[in-house]
């Protein structure tokens, strides 16, 4: 999985026209390595998520706003398939994110227990 992480003031604070171009970038990434790329997604703002935080008593407290608050934050992901690191960390080279970076994470098979 390649997670997206950007510079939300940055990023909020492109010109329309510039959006715009940065989403053609995307999508010509997308096609480059359509192969590859079996999803992939921009999420909405930090502004825009809602929270949920185990407490001490096992309840669960809701809040506004993103799990952890950071200058780059998530922004989106790309779920891609490949042989091995490498393969991944080169289409992770290959995203366009003028301001921020990618974080490449290999995704863990979850087992079925016994009763399922």
């Amino acid at each position: 999985m390649l997670l997206i992480y950007e510079d939300e003031a940055r990023t909020s604070a492109l010109e329309p026209a510039d959006d715009a171009a940065l989403v053609d970038e995307f999508q010509r990434f997308m096609a480059r390595n359509a192969t590859r790329v079996r999803e992939g997604r921009r999420l909405a703002p930090t502004s825009a998520a809602v929270s949920a935080r185990r407490d001490v008593d096992g309840g669960v407290r809701i809040s506004d706003g993103a799990f952890v608050e950071s200058k780059e934050v998530v922004a989106g992901y790309f779920l891609v398939e490949a042989a091995d690191l490498d393969e991944a960390l080169a289409v992770a080279g290959q995203v366009p994110v003028p301001h921020g970076g990618v974080e490449v994470r290999p995704i863990r098979s979850v087992r079925p227990t016994p009763d399922a």
